[in-house]
C-alpha cells in the first residue's frame, strides 16, 4: 500500500483508508512509534479495557468454578478509600 503526504495547515498528514481504520480499530488518538525502520501507527492501549465485562461474566459463569466468586467477596480499606480505576 501507498499513500501520499497531504498539507494540513502547516502540518501534513497522511490519510489511511477506511478498511485499514477498521481493520486496526483506529480512532480518535493513535500511538506513533518511531523506529529505525521507520514509523509505526496503533491504537492506543486503554489499559483494563474491558476489564469490568470480563469480570461480569466470569462472576455470572456457571461453570463450577467458586473461586472468582470468593474473591469478589474480599474487601478492605484500601479497596474503599484508595484504589482509583
Amino acid at each position: 500500500m501507498t499513500a501520499r503526504l497531504i498539507q494540513i495547515g502547516n502540518s501534513k498528514g497522511v490519510r489511511l483508508p477506511k478498511n485499514v481504520i477498521d481493520k486496526y480499530n483506529l480512532v480518535d488518538e493513535l500511538e506513533i512509534v518511531e523506529s529505525e525502520e521507520g514509523i509505526i501507527i496503533k491504537p492506543i492501549s486503554k489499559t483494563r479495557h474491558g476489564w469490568n465485562e470480563m469480570f461480569k461474566k466470569a462472576n455470572a459463569s456457571e461453570d463450577g468454578d467458586d473461586d472468582f466468586r470468593d474473591f469478589m467477596s474480599v474487601t478492605n480499606e484500601f479497596d474503599s478509600s484508595e484504589w482509583k480505576w
